[in-house]
């Protein structure tokens, strides 16, 4: 199944409450991909969608950011055969937000009905291409030590290489990667 990214959209309203609904009906929340790790809140803590659209569409234009923000853009992680939407894509501009040297650049958060399916490693390839757009040459991206299946999709695409860092009561797995610049 072939993968591709772009930006949400205000039209997105349905696509985005479906995905959220996943969550909700299998106890869990949306807890990355959604600028959350920026704005301090999830998806589900909005009101509606499009408080949280004005929110992100703010971050990804870098639009009256607040102290400890930077730009972040989310984006649609959809197949090309029909644009079922399998994650939520976030790309954090810079690494100037508390403790972004451990968090990093990228978010992913995969709906619950195509976790295992191999989807986050073609996800991450998405992802490195897209952080040229933003003139990052070397990507930050983390998982906690106690997630597997994240440890090994990062480790596919960036090496096993990485540096173990205590942040807020857990362990963090630090993965760096030199992408160079955009042609």
């Amino acid at each position: 199944m072939e993968l591709y990214a772009r930006p949400v959209t205000i039209f997105d309203q349905q696509i985005i409450d479906d995905f959220a609904r996943e969550h909700y009906a299998v106890n869990d929340s949306i807890l990355a991909g959604d600028c959350s790790l920026i704005l301090g809140k999830t998806y589900s803590d909005y009101e509606n969608f499009y408080d949280w659209f004005k929110e992100v569409e703010k971050l990804d234009q870098e639009e009256g950011l607040k102290k400890g923000q930077v730009g972040c853009t989310t984006y649609l992680v959809l197949t090309k055969e029909d644009d079922q939407l399998i994650a939520l894509l976030d790309i954090r501009h810079s690494l100037a937000f508390p403790h972004g040297e451990v968090y990093g650049h990228i978010g992913v958060d995969i709906r619950p009905t195509e976790r295992n399916k191999g989807h986050y490693k073609e996800i991450l390839k998405l992802a490195i291409n897209l952080v040229k757009d933003y003139k990052i040459e070397k990507i930050v991206i983390a998982c906690e030590y106690s997630n597997i299946p994240s440890k090994q999709g990062i480790e596919h695409v960036f090496g096993k290489e990485y540096e173990t860092v205590p942040v807020e009561g857990t362990y963090y797995l630090v993965y760096k990667k030199e992408i160079g610049k955009k042609e």
